[in-house]
């Protein structure tokens, strides 16, 4: 398409579209565009369109066909781009005449090979899209400008794909939707940045290329001055690693606490940065204020270094500890399975250290080759074996065999079952403690040979799954006891006894007296808890209870409000 030919009728709307992961998401890139937009000619014809990635599409198709843009623009993403790219087909025979344009993480990675295999697309944009986004549309509606300069720009030209180098925009001119007004706030999570790039390079990342580049501490202030009317939401950061230098990261933490108490801040950390400061600052903040997202990786050094990723492992545990042990703010630890040269034997013990720091949230993924990221250029090199279609999972690789992925697939299922959904995280933590020695990959292998591995797989109710682990538990109550007491605390705090109820379970809780419950007289089931019981249970319930009698107000009948605990003597 020649820079010298605008298009005709260049009165009809431009879209940007978004296809998101799930209901709460926002997309912070379109808001972007559209803020440094605001003094474009083309501005008041620039409209958002966003919906879920996994819903049928007629929807939006039927909207964007309504309303005829001439130039339409999809954000993508490893989740959303094979639904982009079937979503542009359609609309290229609805719409012969529009414009094209795919931009995003995925796209940008993968110009070239989606302008040579989809006919669809126009162009693509790599790297940061507001300044492209307009410069192109400048020269597709008036003709001013050459395509040649527009930044990171993948485009045809006679027989073959030409790719502009990536400009970054200079701090001061990337746009701030959210001090603009600009911002989506009717989902319950809020994005925001105060800096873009990463001071680090590890190579699994599509960051690993990208400069930091933090914003002005007076932008940052205009966005909160907005963010602190908002009630009940989560802002959550998109800055790769909030370290941005000792002192800056102290002010606007300190400031993030002083913001009123319907607002939460979610923070990705790199746990070996954390300074004695903020330590301070997450001690006296509300309880809640701040939730932790921290990226381990691996605790194994040689792996780390083969990723170039830098971080001082004792420290990194150390601090995590301190985190945890004020139980004021969640912490959500992530590993990943599948990194270079990393065995299963390493994997596991990864997984087994960090499990004992008993964090609130435990994800463990398998590694994504993700394109135009370091490691993926080496990937072959490597030796790796991976799915080649979104999201590029790793199958394998020479210290990795497949069959132990898929042993790690299990494992990941069983903790979100087991200990991130809540319901048995007493009996699961007392379990492998009591009898694997602290390591849980030792205690779900022998969970997966005795009760088989649809407990992994299968679409186990809470009922069904207490009633799996009370089979499982009741051949060892003779030798460690405790074990029942934890299960009997963990379901009291899902549900009251019902048909469904294991009959172990049910028996040991048919002891019930009548308290003032949400405002009315309810009959409440008693349990005992030893000295030895309740230090374990008082790792995670963020309280100091002393061994005692205790009637219990379950989640499924606090909706969504926290279990109610009554002491009884």
């Amino acid at each position: 398409m020649s820079s010298k030919h605008p298009l005709q009728d260049s009165s009809r709307i431009l879209a940007l579209v978004a296809l998101h992961a799930g209901y709460s998401h926002t997309s912070p890139a379109l808001q972007s565009i559209a803020a440094y937009a605001k003094d474009q000619p083309f501005r008041d014809r620039l409209k958002l369109f966003e919906a879920l990635v996994n819903t049928h599409p007629q929807p939006l198709i039927e909207s964007l066909v309504a309303a005829r843009p001439r130039v339409i623009g999809f954000s993508t993403y490893v989740w959303n781009i094979a639904a982009s790219i079937h979503i542009s087909r359609l609309l290229k025979q609805l719409l012969p005449d529009c414009v094209i344009v795919f931009g995003g993480p995925e796209a940008g990675a993968r110009g070239e090979e989606l302008l040579t295999g989809v006919s669809a697309l126009d162009f693509v944009i790599q790297g940061e899209g507001e300044a492209a986004f307009s410069d192109l549309v400048n020269i597709l509606l008036y003709g001013q400008g050459r395509l040649g300069d527009v930044s990171g720009l993948i485009y045809r030209h006679g027989g073959s794909i030409r790719h502009n180098p990536v400009q970054l925009l200079p701090v001061e001119r990337i746009p701030a939707p959210i001090a603009l007004g600009m911002m989506a706030a009717d989902k319950p999570l809020v994005y925001w940045e105060t800096s873009r790039g990463c001071p680090y390079r590890c190579s699994f990342c599509s960051s690993a290329k990208e400069r930091l580049r933090s914003f002005p501490l007076a932008r940052v202030e205009a966005d909160l001055q907005v963010l602190q009317r908002l009630e009940n939401k989560t802002v959550k950061l998109l800055d790769r690693s909030f370290h941005l230098g000792r002192e800056r990261t102290v002010k606007l933490l300190k400031r993030f606490a002083a913001t009123p108490p319907g607002l939460r801040f979610h923070l990705e950390l790199n746990p070996d940065r954390i300074s004695d400061e903020a330590m301070a600052v997450f001690r006296h903040a509300q309880p809640g204020k701040f939730q932790f997202e921290i990226g381990l990786q691996s605790l194994n050094e040689t792996v780390l270094d083969a990723i170039d990723r830098r971080m001082a492992i004792p420290k990194a545990l150390e601090n995590i500890n301190r985190l945890l042990e004020m139980r004021r703010h969640p912490v959500h630890l992530d590993l990943i399975v599948g990194l270079p040269g990393e065995t299963a034997v390493q994997c596991a013990t990864s997984l087994d250290q960090t499990f004992r720091l008993y964090p609130d949230h435990l994800q463990l993924g398998t590694l994504k080759l993700l394109p135009g990221t370091p490691l993926r250029e080496q990937a072959h090199r490597l030796g790796y074996c991976w799915d080649p279609e979104p999201p590029y999972e790793v199958l394998a690789h020479p210290s990795l065999a497949f069959t132990e992925i898929a042993r790690f697939k299990r494992y990941a299922e069983l903790l979100e079952r087991l200990w991130n959904s809540g319901y048995l995280r007493s009996t699961l933590a007392g379990l492998v403690d009591a009898c694997y020695t602290g390591r849980v990959s030792r205690c779900f292998d022998e969970l997966l040979e005795a009760l088989g591995e649809g407990l992994a797989r299968d679409n186990l109710q809470p009922d069904s799954l207490f009633a799996q682990l009370t089979r499982f538990i009741l051949p060892r109550l003779q030798t460690h006891p405790l074990l029942g007491e934890w299960l009997v605390w963990d379901y009291s705090q899902f549900s009251l006894v019902n048909g469904k109820t294991p009959a172990w379970i049910a028996e040991r809780l048919q002891q019930t007296e009548r308290f003032v419950v949400d405002g009315s007289r309810r009959r409440v089931p008693i349990l005992r808890l030893t000295e030895e019981g309740i230090r374990m249970i008082n790792r995670f319930n963020g309280r100091a209870l002393r061994a005692g009698s205790y009637a219990v107000w379950p989640k499924q009948h606090k909706k969504g409000r926290p279990v109610e605990i009554i002491a009884t003597q």
